[in-house]
């Protein structure tokens, strides 16, 4: 049986796996998330927003082709639930988006998801954090 849901955006899981200064910080908070028995969720856009960054990483020579599969393999083996949106989600979505005065909906779909499902959102983008300033937004530097 699952525990209690908790979404993390792309931010937080690709902290977990390319080089960055809060690595660490990020990989205790979900090992402490994932210990205290938490269902990692996510839109179905994550798969597509993490994958796009580890090939840019590789593209870019960020990664060797090997680390990129590598990170990808770590980041599957999290078993995030994917979540496709329904038509409440998008609609919720469009409105994080207006009310954010955002030109895309992307981080609108994590704010959706969390909201629909009452639970937590961990970001690593300080952007969206900022922007949000709500109790359950939850900054990956806090864990």
């Amino acid at each position: 049986m699952a525990g209690s849901p908790v979404v993390i955006d792309a931010s937080v899981a690709l902290k977990l796996v390319l080089p960055d200064p809060q690595r660490e910080q990020v990989r205790a908070l979900v090992s402490h998330l994932v210990g205290q028995g938490a269902e990692l969720v996510a839109p179905a856009l994550w798969a597509y927003e993490t994958t796009s960054t580890l090939c840019k990483a590789v593209h870019f020579g960020q990664l060797t082709p090997d680390e990129g599969r590598h990170a990808l393999n770590q980041l599957l083996g999290l078993s995030v639930r994917l979540v496709a949106p329904n038509v409440e989600q998008n609609r919720q979505a469009f409105e994080w988006t207006l009310r954010l005065k955002r030109a895309s909906a992307y981080d609108s779909y994590y704010l959706a998801l969390a909201e629909a499902l009452r639970c937590d959102l961990w970001t690593a983008d300080r952007r969206l954090f900022n922007a949000v300033d709500l109790p359950w937004v939850r900054w990956a530097g806090d864990g």
